[in-house]
């Protein structure tokens, strides 16, 4: 579950004027398609865009339905568990460069279907040697990542469905190494639109990355 306040840029609580103008500005920029190519990245990622703010603002303005959301936004909250956990080893194969994210989500599919570990799929897959594999487990054990929220803007993005979990956790892994923010890493990638990112964080956003805990450097593969 994911915050609606956080969707429209606002913090949880934020008043219904607030709302209103949040849905507005966010609205205005994405309402024009001629700003993005036809199949372009960006022109997907705009009309997800609107189906969230679109959601999040009927929900926020309206009494019954904000209430209903309020009282189920808190419960999730007790429930929710904080502290810090090791990255999955799919997200420290994108990280290093040796599989791409749709390669790790290829094998996540025949992972479940063939109910073996990971690692054994991608060496079955020619995607992964055992040197890798053994490093790659090694580092496993000497990096944390923030278990309940990975950093404001990834949460965002995520709450928008503009990127996955994964993608976010690879970008948290990755500024061990590269002094960037998440969200241009994300857009280094390919996984977001950069005027997308402009947009929903204004012309005077800013990140607010919290580089993850670790005690070691993941290898990148060059």
């Amino acid at each position: 579950m994911h915050s609606l306040y956080l969707v429209l840029g606002l913090d949880d609580g934020a008043s219904e004027d607030a709302v209103r103008a949040a849905y507005a500005r966010i609205r205005s920029s994405l309402e024009d398609p001629s700003r993005w190519e036809e199949g372009s990245l960006g022109r997907i990622q705009a009309h997800q865009c609107l189906l969230s703010i679109e959601h999040a603002y009927a929900t926020l303005t309206d009494p019954v339905l904000r209430s209903g959301y309020e009282a189920d936004w808190k419960e999730y909250l007790k429930g929710a568990q904080k502290g810090e956990v090791q990255p999955k080893l799919g997200q420290l194969c994108v990280a290093a460069g040796i599989i791409t994210i749709e390669q790790l989500e290829q094998a996540v599919e025949s992972q479940t279907s063939m109910n073996v570990p990971l690692g054994q799929v991608l060496q079955q897959n020619k995607l992964i040697s055992q040197t890798e594999l053994d490093g790659l487990l090694l580092g496993q054990q000497l990096i944390r990542l923030p278990m309940d929220a990975p950093h404001s803007v990834g949460q965002r993005l995520m709450a928008i469905d503009l990127v996955t979990e994964d993608m976010v956790r690879v970008a948290l892994i990755e500024q061990r190494t590269f002094d960037r923010p998440l969200e241009d890493l994300l857009v280094l990638h390919g996984w977001l639109d950069q005027e997308i990112l402009k947009i929903l964080l204004g012309k005077n956003g800013t990140s607010t990355t919290k580089k993850p805990s670790a005690k070691g450097k993941t290898a990148h593969k060059s």
